[in-house]
């Protein structure tokens, strides 16, 4: 019974010291919280210092988003411009494959005369021969 009593007693012991460090703690902080209040860290003394080591980096970010959105437009405004170059070319042969062409029937309807070939020559008395050069020392 009495190392009951020694636990019991060294307990509330250790109680107490918890209280009282506590409570100095509470103290120190409610001086601590009016000067926080006088001055807070957001909108203190450094706040534009703060603001200033801050505009460096995100205007630097948002360059970089911006380049980088500017490159994705050039991009796809190219891609869509060979693919509407390939659409019109698309279609186009479509429309030639599936309408018929006036001038096709129209030509074909009247003959045209064939040409006779041209003779060809071979002999060697249209080319020029070469012409030796002596010179004379």
């Amino acid at each position: 019974m009495a190392a009951n009593q020694k636990i019991v007693f060294a307990l509330v012991c250790l109680f107490l010291a918890c209280d009282l460090v506590l409570g100095q703690q509470q103290a120190a902080n409610s001086s601590d919280s009016d000067s926080d209040v006088a001055e807070s860290r957001t909108f203190g003394h450094h706040f534009l210092r703060r603001i200033s080591f801050a505009l460096v980096p995100g205007a630097f970010v948002v360059g970089v988003i911006t380049t980088l959105l500017a490159a994705l437009t050039v991009v796809s405004i190219k891609g869509l411009g060979v693919g509407v170059i390939l659409l019109v070319l698309a279609i186009g042969q479509m429309l030639s494959r599936a309408l018929p062409v006036q001038a096709a029937a129209a030509y074909a309807a009247a003959p045209v005369p064939v040409q006779a070939p041209v003779p060809v020559v071979y002999s060697h008395s249209h080319t020029q021969q070469p012409v030796w050069l002596e010179k004379e020392w």
